[in-house]
């Protein structure tokens, strides 16, 4: 003889309960995400929600975009109906056995009796019935059903009690606007846009609520001790804060106090050497004055002739001027008017050479007369021999000479051309071809004269200058050391030329048309 027993019936209800209505499943059905809840539990609970967020899972919160289709689950289906059935069967006492009728073996269920006070598991004393489950259990088999939530009497108390007065299930909800109690059905009447939750829910809220009063008072007094404490702590870091930006700028003005004084120091410095320099420059001044008073006298002249002032000019030079102030003695020389303009420098070098004309550099259509200091723009071309130096595109000539280091003057005399240019070139600039005319590249520097206008020009790079009347003759002072090209004429500077004259640069000289003209260079 066979028996189901109680066992039997509580271990299959906890894998066939609805986790929302904590019943048996009717109609069962699956989600995508694998879990299974009845068909009216999980219709009712998506028509509930009022955000439009889509089709929810109630277990696992997954969210479907779109509602999915709900296919009944066959099994669990035929599962719960048998479950239901040994349930009645095993509350009522069912014995089954083995019989025979007309020789057929069957099975015979025959009533044993009541079990309305002990476990329906074990057929111990009980000590709760589960309301959802409709069983009794004993404190061990209590414990799955405490875990699902599941609400739990007193073995007395008759279920119908605990029912829905208006459709006969039990009573799992609470109405918050209502406050009243309420099944899984009464959600689709009057309840339908109501604020529902479950009961066990319900009663941990208004559990919760007065512990979460007693929190918020807790934490208002510490919001107030702790707000007091973050003043003081502020108040203390303001009175560092400002105590290290009062030390700061202390420390910074004793820094700037400090560097001033070093600076002061340092121009005193600087201005007592300027005196010095000042005083040696008037001494300077002074004898070269008394030098020029006594050249004045034309008998002297006469005996002693150009050479010997220009000796007495380059004494002057080397022994009385301080290095730093020989371009402002150059400038004075130029400026200084004596009869006959004596003592005015006439194309000269420090060095005591005479600059020259280099004719195996001159255009051929240039003629550099026999003293090679002399240029002429001729209208035919002279059979000069080829040469790598010589100009076949623009109307130039350089001199022999080059410079590289010291100081050097000469004169260029300008009244016979009204269109040239005149200054300095590289010594490697290019002789060939367009590009190579005077201003018009990065190495060479020049003075152009066109019809009565001066300008200067380098690097393609011109600026006006202005020249009162038309002077006739123009001077340069080259600086190699200084990089420096300072321009005279009528007796003042015009401008300065700065570039790199270390490398070896020549004189130069461009005589262009409209007209023929010539430029010469003055003899020493």
């Amino acid at each position: 003889m066979a028996y189901f027993s109680s066992s039997d019936v509580g271990d299959s209800l906890d894998e066939l309960i609805c986790p929302v209505c904590f019943e048996l499943y009717e109609e069962p059905i699956a989600l995508p995400c694998g879990h299974s809840f009845c068909r009216m539990c999980i219709e009712t609970s998506w028509e509930s929600r009022e955000e439009d967020t889509g089709c929810v899972c109630p277990n696992c919160r997954e969210v479907f975009p779109q509602k999915p289709k709900l296919k009944k689950i066959v099994i669990i289906a035929n599962l719960v109906e048998n479950i239901k059935l040994k349930k009645r069967e095993v509350g009522l006492g069912v014995e089954v056995r083995d019989a025979e009728h007309g020789g057929v073996k069957v099975k015979e269920r025959v009533k044993s009796g009541g079990t309305d006070s002990y476990c329906e598991v074990c057929n111990r004393e009980a000590a709760k019935r589960c309301v959802p489950c409709e069983i009794l259990c004993c404190a061990q088999h209590l414990k799955p059903h405490k875990q699902k939530g599941h609400k739990l009497v007193d073995p007395g108390v008759k279920i119908e009690e605990q029912r829905c007065n208006d459709h006969g299930k039990p009573i799992l909800l609470y109405c918050k606007d209502d406050g009243s109690l309420m099944c899984i059905t009464c959600m689709g009447g009057k309840h339908q846009d109501h604020n529902v939750v479950g009961v066990e829910f319900a009663l941990a809220e208004l559990k919760l609520s007065k512990s979460v009063k007693k929190w918020l008072f807790m934490y208002y007094i510490h919001i107030i001790q702790s707000g007091r404490d973050a003043e003081d702590m502020l108040e203390e870091k303001r009175r560092r804060v400002c105590q290290f930006v009062n030390e700061s700028v202390d420390l910074m003005k004793s820094q700037i106090n400090k560097r001033k004084m070093e600076k002061l120091s340092l121009l005193g410095k600087q201005r007592e050497k300027l005196e010095q320099q000042m005083e040696s420059l008037r001494q300077g001044k002074s004898t070269m004055q008394t030098a020029l008073q006594n050249l004045e006298d034309m008998s002297f002249l006469q005996v002693c002739g150009y050479k010997q002032i220009v000796a007495i000019y380059v004494f002057v030079w080397i022994t009385l001027i301080p290095k730093g102030y020989k371009k402002r003695f150059m400038c004075f020389c130029v400026s200084v008017r004596l009869p006959n303009n004596v003592l005015r420098p006439r194309l000269m070098s420090l060095d005591g050479r005479t600059l020259s004309l280099d004719q195996n550099s001159a255009h051929p259509r240039i003629k550099v007369s026999p003293d090679l200091r002399t240029a002429t723009l001729t209208g035919t071309e002279h059979l000069y021999p080829e040469h790598p130096d010589r100009f076949d595109y623009s109307y130039q000539v350089v001199s022999f000479e080059s410079f590289s280091s010291s100081h050097h003057y000469w004169e260029v005399d300008v009244s016979l051309s009204s269109l040239c240019a005149i200054g300095i070139c590289l010594n490697s600039m290019r002789r060939k071809g367009r590009g190579c005319g005077l201003g018009g590249n990065h190495e060479s520097w020049c003075l152009w004269k066109r019809n009565h206008k001066y300008s200067a020009w380098h690097n393609n790079q011109g600026t006006l200058l202005s020249m009162p009347g038309d002077p006739e003759r123009f001077g340069f002072f080259l600086d190699c050391e200084a990089g420096e090209l300072t321009c005279f004429g009528d007796s003042r500077v015009l401008h300065v030329f700065r570039g790199n004259f270390m490398d070896p640069v020549k004189p130069a000289i461009g005589v262009y048309y409209p007209n023929d003209g010539s430029v010469r260079f003055f003899s020493f």
